[in-house]
Parts: C-alpha cells; sequence; structure tokens
C-alpha cells in the first residue's frame, strides 16, 4: 500500500476516533447536567417509593432528569432494589432518621438540574409526560424562576384532595372552632365558614394560590439556592413545607397551581386518627407559628386552643349528665382533646421560650419517640 493510502487510512481513523470521543464528551455533558432534578425522601418505604420510581421512569422517555433518593436509615434492599429500575440514581445515606425537611436539604445541595421537584416517595405518576408537562408549562409562566408550581394531587380512587391553600393556617382557624363561635356565628347568624369549599372549587382551575403543601414543588434551583430555600432543620414531620412556603413568598417566590395534571398520591389518602401523627401534626403547626407570626402570635392562639379545649370539655359533661347519647365525632373529639392537652404541657412552654428546638442529630418536637 502506498505512502498516499496510508495516509488517508489514517486520516480517516483520526476523523472516527475524533466523532466517538466528542459524542461521549457531548452525551456526558447531557447526562450530567439534567433539565430536572427529582428529589425524593424515603423512610422504610421501600414498595411505596418503587412504585414511585417506576412510575417516573415508565412515564417519563423524554426528559432529562436526574434521580436523588435521600434515605433516613431505613436498612433495607431498597436502594438495590431501585437501582434495578434506574441504575444512575444518586443514593444519599442520612444515617438516621432526619425527617422531611433536612433529608430535602441534602437533595437539594446534590442536585445539579436546572430545576427541582421535590417529590413524596408516595406519588405515583399514572399517564405520559406528565412531569414534561408540568416543567414545560413552567417554563410558560410570565416569571418561571420565581414561580413554585404544583398540580393536582387526588386520591389513589381519583377523589378530591387539599393541594393548595388560599390563606396560611393562623388564628384564625381556631377561633372558628370554637364552640361559641359556632354557635353565635354560623348556627344563629346563619354565616357558614366557606374557605373549604372555596378552596376546593381553585383545586380545578389553574392560578396563584398562598401556598402548596410539600408532596410536589417544582422550582428553578438557582433561585432556591439565591434566596436560601432550604427547609428549617428544627421540624421532624410536618410544618415544615407550611414553613418554607411562607419564607419562600416573603422572599419574592409565587406559588402557581396548574390544574390540567394529576398525579396520585396514596399516604394522604388514609383517614385513620393515629395518636403519634395528630399530636406531631398539631405540635408543628405550633412551631411554625412561632417561626413566622412570633411569640405574642403563637401565645394568644394556643390561650384560644387551651379555652376551646376546656370549653368542649364542659360541654361534653354536661351533656352527659343529662343522659345524652355523645354522636360518634364528639367522641373523637373527646380523644383528640386529650392528645391535645398531652401536647400542651409537653411542648407549648419550649416552643413560647425556647430557641433552640434541635441538634445535630435529634428534634425536641418529635411526637414519635
Amino acid at each position: 500500500m502506498d505512502s498516499k493510502k496510508l495516509w488517508f487510512f489514517s486520516f480517516i481513523k483520526q476523523q472516527i476516533k475524533a466523532f466517538n470521543s466528542s459524542f461521549v464528551e457531548h452525551d456526558y455533558c447531557y447526562k450530567s447536567m439534567p433539565q430536572l432534578s427529582i428529589i425524593i425522601v424515603n423512610y422504610k418505604n421501600q414498595d411505596l417509593i418503587t412504585a414511585c420510581v417506576q412510575s417516573i421512569v415508565e412515564n417519563e422517555p423524554d426528559l432529562a432528569f436526574e434521580l436523588i433518593i435521600v434515605d433516613n436509615d431505613s436498612n433495607d434492599s431498597s436502594e438495590k432494589e431501585l437501582r434495578k429500575i434506574y441504575p444512575d440514581l444518586k443514593w444519599i445515606q442520612m444515617g438516621y432518621n432526619s425527617g422531611f425537611g433536612r433529608a430535602n436539604n441534602a437533595g437539594i445541595r446534590a442536585a445539579t438540574g436546572d430545576y427541582l421537584l421535590l417529590l413524596n416517595s408516595d406519588v405515583v405518576v399514572t399517564t405520559k409526560n406528565t412531569l414534561t408537562k408540568c416543567l414545560n408549562h413552567l417554563h410558560q409562566l410570565p416569571n418561571p424562576t420565581k414561580t413554585i408550581l404544583g398540580t393536582r394531587l387526588v386520591h389513589e380512587d381519583g377523589s378530591y384532595q387539599e393541594t393548595l391553600r388560599l390563606e396560611f393556617p393562623g388564628i384564625k382557624r381556631e377561633i372558628r372552632a370554637n364552640a361559641f363561635y359556632i354557635l353565635i356565628v354560623e348556627r344563629f347568624l346563619k354565616k357558614k365558614f366557606t374557605g373549604k369549599a372555596e378552596q376546593k372549587a381553585a383545586h380545578y382551575v389553574s392560578g396563584e394560590v398562598a401556598w402548596i403543601n410539600g408532596a410536589f414543588l417544582l422550582l428553578n434551583r438557582e433561585s432556591a439556592l439565591e434566596k436560601k430555600l432550604f427547609f428549617d432543620n428544627d421540624f421532624f414531620l410536618y410544618g415544615e413545607d407550611t414553613e418554607w412556603c411562607w419564607r419562600a413568598g416573603k422572599s419574592g417566590m409565587t406559588f402557581y397551581h396548574w390544574h390540567e395534571q394529576e398525579l396520585i398520591h396514596i399516604g394522604s389518602a388514609s383517614s385513620a386518627e393515629n395518636k403519634q401523627k395528630v399530636q406531631q401534626v398539631i405540635a408543628s403547626d405550633w412551631l411554625y407559628l412561632r417561626k413566622t407570626r412570633g411569640f405574642w402570635y403563637t401565645l394568644f392562639t394556643l390561650i384560644i386552643i387551651f379555652k376551646n379545649q376546656v370549653l368542649d370539655g364542659s360541654l361534653h359533661f354536661l351533656a352527659r349528665l343529662r343522659g345524652k347519647k355523645l354522636p360518634d365525632y364528639a367522641i373523637l373529639q373527646k380523644t383528640r382533646r386529650t392528645w391535645i392537652y398531652e401536647i400542651l404541657k409537653k411542648y407549648s412552654i419550649h416552643i413560647l421560650f425556647k430557641g433552640k428546638h434541635s441538634d445535630e442529630r435529634s428534634f425536641v418536637i418529635n411526637c414519635y419517640d
């Protein structure tokens, strides 16, 4: 073979090698710079998180995403099983039960996508390209980098589930729960509270809302980092998304509910009363109030809550003296009253007067201890 042919074949070989190298480099960059970082917190929830991840992989074929699983020391085979579905997932082991907020913070810090999706492990994607459409719709909004998008969450049977809120919880809720308020305003004056009905109606309309619950939160990563939108480390479970949304709103972010997409949220489908969960929800709500509304607002709210419990207990006692049979809801109310008394004694002073509610690996407001 003459020198010209040797040169020609050598040149072609070099070009093919260069092309392959650039292709690999381009592919690597594509994978290392995803559009979306999906962050899911896991705690001994292997079946649910497996269904969640499987639904994402099956229904999002065109979405460039990275999957970040933050595990709260589950001590099971979740990682092994999930890597069978999505081998490239990022697995972060917290080493202890760090709760919802701290675990999400670890995921946010590890994320590299342009956008973040904070997703509950019990959410299931049921239709093709749901997440892709949500991301595209966020891009179409007037100010996508300063908007946090949520979409419709439903129970497994497709029924309504509270996904958005039109106002933040506060003292008005406790006033409306007062027996005299119910008797005078609702029964005598016939002025029914319509907030729940309005909130349900808003579930089926797209638009700005006060805040969105933490099961599905889609936002720009750079904005989250710039505004330091990490969850408060003092929260163990519940209330952390409310407080986070409050701070996000104060930082200039807006919340947008897009009703045209739908996801199943399994966890909230259960209506069973569980003492630890009920107490944790209520105590975390008080902590949220203390952090967002201050000492006096929280003190007055707790006083109203205490008076409501005393009044309800007195009315139920009088009803029994008169020989009246209490309905089921009144019996349940009596049980919940006992639970509320317990956490008032246990946590109210600490929430009101202490500034530190956690340390490196534990939480003061933890009803699961």
